[in-house]
């Protein structure tokens, strides 16, 4: 009976190491399962040496140096020089004529001839940023009227513009916590239409009105195209960084300072020190690394060098 109850026993026995065996063995498996995943999870790039522009998109109100002139008679418009053509000083840009007489226009200061105006002319102007400027700056519109030849034109009309291309500003309204990174005098760049072609300008002042702040750019180089518009969609760049760029992503912080993860030639996760040298919405430049460096780009997939106090 003893050896009956002895055997029982024993089959009993195996059975619990043999379910032990397995679940050990499953647990193992599915810790292998697990950092194979993991590892198949890890996003990487290699480090390369790039440009990043540190800037915003914005739309800026486009302030010229310009002056408007008036028709001394009523008549027909005859024109000699084009619009947006240069004349010199006391060149004759056009003529106006009647029944009775016929008046040549000369130029009274050399610049581009425009013959459209919107009426702004006197009122958007450098030296004349008032605070009913600021208080009404998203309500100005484009509404030009334009001569060309043949077109009548009454006695005391404006006839035409001279514009100063040596002096071409942008007014832009821009939030409080931006407007603490720039600072008067300071030069910043402009570019329009994401043309890539940069167009440097220096903040010439900032304006603070009703808790908004405003900052008027002079323009380094005169658009043409915006001679005659009021509105221009651009990205107003601080400064242009070059140098070794990591994605932000890839970065974060521990007690010890500002780190990322490198993946090495021998498939090794190891932690770097860093230093950020400039840093923009979407990458950094950065010292500490080398061309060709493979960084992880989502360290939070990874339980490394990440729980320091």
């Amino acid at each position: 009976m003893e050896n009956k109850n002895g055997s029982k026993q024993n089959i009993k026995n195996k059975f619990i190491s043999w379910k032990y065996f397995v679940f050990i063995t499953l647990i193992i498996i599915g810790l292998i399962s697990f950092f194979i995943l993991k590892e198949d999870n890890l996003q990487t790039t290699r480090i390369s040496y790039q440009e990043i522009v540190s800037g915003f998109e914005t739309k800026g109100l486009v302030i010229r140096d310009e002056k408007i002139f008036k028709a001394p008679i009523s008549g027909k418009i005859n024109i000699l020089i084009n619009e947006g053509e240069r004349a010199a000083y006391g060149e004759k840009i056009a003529y106006i004529e009647n029944e009775n007489q016929k008046y040549n226009i000369y130029t009274k200061e050399p610049g581009i001839i425009s013959y459209a105006h919107d009426g702004l002319e006197n009122l958007l102007k450098y030296g004349n940023i008032t605070p009913q400027v600021l208080d009404n700056y998203d309500d100005y519109e484009r509404n030009y009227k334009q001569y060309i030849s043949g077109n009548k034109i009454e006695k005391g009309s404006v006839l035409y513009r001279i514009i100063n291309n040596n002096n071409q500003y942008l007014l832009i309204e821009v939030e409080e916590d931006r407007a603490q990174m720039f600072n008067q005098n300071e030069t910043v760049f402009i570019d329009r239409d994401n043309e890539k072609k940069f167009i440097k300008a220096k903040i010439k002042k900032i304006y603070e009105y009703e808790d908004i702040n405003y900052l008027l750019l002079d323009l380094n180089y005169y658009i043409k195209e915006w001679n005659n518009i009021r509105w221009v969609d651009i990205k107003l760049i601080k400064n242009i960084y070059e140098g070794l760029a990591v994605p932000n992503s890839a970065i974060f912080k521990t007690a010890s300072g500002t780190k990322i993860l490198l993946y090495t030639f021998d498939n090794e996760i190891k932690t770097k020190d860093i230093k950020v040298i400039e840093t923009t919405k979407d990458w950094s430049i950065v010292e500490n690394l080398e061309i060709g460096d493979k960084v992880i780009t989502n360290p939070e997939n990874v339980n490394y060098g990440r729980n320091e106090n």
